[in-house]
């Protein structure tokens, strides 16, 4: 009874009874008078037909009718039900609460999953009840932190739109989500699922992730010089190059020849496979540019793999349905996902390990919550991607930052650590602090979980060390 009285359709957009109070009455349910508690209880049967907003008059006749019948069953006097007859409806139509969803871009990527969990012909029917994994907190912070974001910084850095996007990694279940500015006035494009966009460095932890599997101790050094590779050379941000430096270095300040000189060591196809057993279902190649995050990836991909990592190598598919009920209180869909370990434990740790270093000591300074903080920045060619990436164990979450017709921004992926920051620090707030995986005792000398492919027969050569001023 609870359930049909919370959904059933009386009239005027109204879907149940606290609705119908606020569309004919404008008023919560609680203050609502007997006489017109009486008036909504005599909509259903033909709400198109009794409702005060369509003939006043044939509303009043069916209110006393159910107070007449109220009287019989003993749950008012005589004397009340005389009182509340005597009273006249007095309608204050409103726009129904929810006609509008507070979060447009959960609810329509909602939405588009449901086909894959119910038939069509229980979607025609209607009734059905959608249970979520969108957390209201974390949603109110996602939108404060975007909306920030771009109207404080979009001007000055030269952004129109962002995209961020939180999930549990434990479960996959998706906990926030903003597609973009503005849904209604601006655009429904869902940015968090739909756009296709270059993840620049944030695709280097996919490298070093499948070194670390393959076996390489993070110590594991490359000259960071300038080189070229079968014709192609990679070039660092500013022309800047460091000399010798470890893997664990390079991902902190997120320098490019080494993590191509990385991805040659290891081989395409591991890296390629570890990111889609991490959750990278987009087009990946086989060429070094791979390595600086040059195929593009939607935002919630991203999210989900980096989640892999926070949940000790263990990935599980992001999603947003929990449970679907039909209007009879039958179940239709019970979410029961499955994780599977993606990459190895140890391999996790040391990432995550890395990881915090980027956000203690590197590119992802802005990111700092005051808790324990693993993550990533990216930035693509001509800065048209700002991105950041991070986690702690019992959430990660991502940021987008760019324009939608590509065009060149002016700014850096530290403003996407910053909005990171906004709205993790507003998140976690009364959340435990959990600890991160400890790191294997000896990383110079592990096992690998995989075998590396190294890329053969590739032409390299010096291009020279840096200029001293460079250097």
């Amino acid at each position: 009874l609870e359930r049909y009285l919370n959904l059933v359709y009386l009239g005027s957009g109204a879907y149940g009874v606290g609705d119908a109070a606020w569309v004919f009455f404008g008023k919560s349910v609680d203050e609502l008078t007997l006489s017109e508690t009486a008036a909504i209880a005599g909509l259903p049967p033909a709400p198109s037909v009794y409702s005060p907003l369509v003939n006043l008059q044939e509303a009043q006749k069916r209110r006393d009718i159910v107070l007449a019948r109220m009287v019989e069953a003993g749950y008012i006097t005589q004397a009340e039900a005389s009182t509340a007859q005597a009273e006249e409806l007095t309608i204050k139509p409103s726009t129904p609460k929810k006609i509008y969803s507070d979060t447009p871009y959960f609810t329509t990527y909602v939405q588009q999953q449901l086909p894959k969990y119910i038939s069509k012909a229980a979607l025609e029917a209607g009734g059905i009840t959608v249970e979520t994994t969108l957390n209201p907190k974390f949603q109110k912070a996602a939108d404060k932190a975007i909306k920030d974001a771009i109207e404080v910084d979009g001007s000055a850095e030269n952004f129109k739109q962002a995209a961020m996007v939180a999930i549990d990694p434990r479960n996959g279940e998706v906990r926030a989500m903003v597609g973009g500015y503005d849904f209604y006035k601006e655009s429904q494009f869902n940015r968090a699922t739909q756009a296709q966009r270059q993840p620049g460095s944030t695709f280097k932890s996919f490298v070093y992730t499948t070194a670390i599997a393959a076996g390489l101790s993070p110590y594991q050094s490359y000259l960071d010089e300038r080189f070229m590779v079968d014709g192609y050379q990679p070039k660092n941000y500013s022309n800047k190059y460091k000399g010798w430096v470890n893997i664990r270095e390079a991902l902190t300040a997120s320098v490019n020849v080494v993590a191509v000189k990385t991805l040659i060591d290891v081989g395409f196809n591991p890296v390629i496979k570890t990111a889609q057993s991490m959750g990278i279902h987009s087009k990946l190649s086989p060429t070094y540019a791979m390595a600086l995050g040059a195929y593009e990836v939607n935002l919630l991909e991203l999210v989900s793999s980096y989640g892999t990592l926070a949940a000790k190598g263990k990935a599980i598919e992001p999603h947003g349905i929990r449970r679907i009920i039909n209007s009879k209180g039958k179940v239709l869909y019970d979410a029961d996902f499955k994780n599977k370990q993606a990459v190895d434990a140890d391999t996790a740790a040391i990432m995550t390990w890395m990881l915090r270093n980027v956000v203690s000591d590197g590119t992802g300074r802005a990111a700092q919550i005051g808790r324990p903080v693993a993550g990533k920045t990216g930035t693509s060619e001509s800065a048209r991607d700002l991105w950041f990436v991070g986690y702690i164990p019992q959430l990660v979450a991502g940021v987008w930052l760019g324009n939608d017709d590509n065009s060149p921004t002016w700014g850096s992926s530290g403003t996407a650590a910053a909005a990171w920051h906004q709205f993790m620090k507003a998140s976690v707030a009364g959340m435990p602090v959990q600890k991160f995986p400890e790191i294997p005792d000896n990383l110079d000398y592990r096992k690998g979980s995989i075998k590396a492919e190294p890329v053969k027969n590739s032409r390299t050569r010096s291009l020279g060390s840096a200029d001293p001023d460079e250097s």
